[in-house]
């Protein structure tokens, strides 16, 4: 099969596959162990064209897939060691507050197609979201404004505005007691 593979695609494709994968591993492996959130976002937008709004701060560790098609509004702080699968297109409002080791999925396979083939959609998280600590989103969700999501969820629908969720699946546990916040989320942990 993978000898058909490259003869379908032939010895350019594969070139160009390399280097397409050279070129997200620098940003995986090199520029999120960066411990300046300056020059990591400068990279970020100039080099691998993510659209990253202003003192929005993302912390060591952010391993990405597709960077290019990958949102990011203002006031938001993006936690360390998280995974950001842009292969699908993934939009995240204003003073979004994504706690570390987030793993936002835009991309699976079909489990019951025998070529495996993959399916996706994109994902969105609307401003004032706040994802705690390992929380998983799968393709095609929308995590609605004002949702918080409590540690090591899986959001597998999409939320309700201003509502608190959590399990896995995740559940709705009950709406919040707000409608708006007055603070913005983009504190930052210097050499992080």
């Amino acid at each position: 099969m993978e000898t058909n593979r490259l003869k379908k695609s032939g010895l350019k494709g594969e070139i160009i596959k390399y280097f397409h994968f050279f070129y997200l591993s620098f940003a995986n492996h090199l520029v999120s162990k960066i411990p300046s959130y300056f020059i990591r976002k400068i990279i970020y937008r100039y080099f691998y064209r993510m659209k990253i709004g202003k003192n929005t701060n993302i912390q060591m560790g952010l391993r990405v897939y597709s960077p290019w098609n990958i949102v990011i509004g203002s006031n938001c702080s993006i936690g360390h060691d998280s995974l950001l699968d842009g292969r699908r297109g993934i939009r995240i409002g204003n003073n979004v507050d994504l706690a570390g080791y987030i793993k936002i999925m835009t991309l699976g396979h079909d489990l019951d197609d025998p070529d495996y083939k993959t399916v996706g959609a994109s994902v969105i998280i609307e401003d004032n979201a706040s994802l705690f600590l390992g929380v998983s989103v799968l393709p095609g969700r929308r995590v609605a404004e004002g949702t918080a999501v409590a540690l090591d969820s899986v959001i597998t629908k999409d939320t309700e505005p201003w509502s608190i969720y959590g399990g896995n699946p995740a559940k709705k546990i009950r709406n919040r007691n707000i409608d708006h916040l007055s603070y913005n989320r983009n504190y930052k942990r210097y050499f992080h």
